[in-house]
């Protein structure tokens, strides 16, 4: 196993390299403008190597879950032509609803789950997939949440063998050599939509495959700092009359960044941080998932802290 997981880093590692100067030539890069907390052009797209880590695990796993690779082929090629091209909004949901679809189907969702509460999980899914797009802001932070997220689900395979470990493994080491390229003060490659997306997608199937099982949403902590965010920020934003599809800077982490200029590796840190203890306490320690109860009290106590540091901000700010 050592062998070819080493196997699959090295092709890894050398996609890596080689997609770098592709896009270097070809000119596939990030140009900081109004909204970024970046200030120098980066290589976008190197989120690349997660879609590529599922068809290397696909190919050798004798082509298992096939509808599900579909989907992330389909979900992953958008995302590089929006990376590139910036894509009308339409296109971008039509084929997000296609390849969740995809996955559901490989999952026997249709089968399992009643017809009328199908549109509250694609609405779900639909959002989990855009809020991760709109987390993916600064460096290191959608490796790290990523390294989080899989690490929690390995660690409760060991207790509820639900998931293909073997492809959790492949995840994590496409995360783990991106990082090598992003998890630094100066990023050489962001992870750009085909990324965040394509992760956001692994994440969703991950999940729905974990529901299946457990039947309670209460497994959603599992993305709680990232969520917490992603609404309040909404629903301030909207408070404030603003359009919700217009571009911002009102993440908790785009202020600590832009605003109090807080290092991008630090904040990363502190929200994968945060992460890793709510799962550890909540589906490690206990070999279990949360009751309703827990979950909520980790939702409330989240928000109060949002509130908190949001508001400790603005006075900071606002201070003559």
């Amino acid at each position: 196993m050592f062998l070819s997981h080493l196997i699959v880093f090295l092709i890894l590692l050398l996609l890596a390299l080689v997609y770098y100067r592709l896009a270097l030539q070809f000119n596939i890069v990030d140009k900081p403008n109004h909204r970024s907390s970046h200030t120098q052009v980066t290589v976008r797209g190197g989120g690349i190597l997660f879609p590529f880590a599922v068809l290397l695990w696909w190919m050798a796993n004798d082509f298992l879950n096939t509808w599900m690779v579909l989907g992330m082929v389909w979900i992953a090629a958008i995302s590089l032509l929006d990376d590139i091209y910036t894509l009308s909004r339409k296109i971008r949901f039509g084929v997000q609803i296609l390849a969740l679809s995809m996955a559901f189907y490989d999952l026997g969702v249709f089968e399992q789950v009643q017809w009328i509460g199908l549109p509250a999980l694609y609405f779900v899914c639909l959002g989990i997939i855009n809020a991760i797009n709109f987390m993916d802001g600064i460096n290191g932070i959608t490796g790290l949440y990523g390294l989080v997220f899989f690490g929690t689900i390995l660690a409760i395979n060991q207790y509820m063998p639900v998931f293909d470990p073997s492809l959790i493994y492949y995840v994590i080491l496409s995360l783990s050599i991106f990082m090598i390229f992003n998890f630094r003060k100066r990023a050489l490659m962001f992870a750009g939509d085909i990324g965040s997306i394509s992760l956001a997608f692994l994440m969703i199937y991950i999940l729905v495959q974990f529901y299946l099982v457990v039947h309670t949403w209460t497994i959603i902590v599992l993305l709680a700092v990232y969520g917490v965010d992603v609404a309040a920020t909404m629903i301030e934003r909207k408070w404030r009359g603003e359009k919700l599809g217009e571009p911002h800077r009102r993440h908790l982490y785009q202020l600590m960044v832009n605003q109090l200029k807080v290092n991008h590796v630090n904040i990363a840190m502190a929200f994968a941080f945060i992460q890793a203890i709510i799962n550890f306490a909540l589906f490690i320690i206990p070999d279990s998932y949360p009751s309703p109860i827990q979950a909520s009290g980790i939702l409330l106590a989240l928000v109060v802290l949002y509130l908190l540091i949001k508001t400790s901000i603005w006075k900071k700010l606002h201070t003559p």
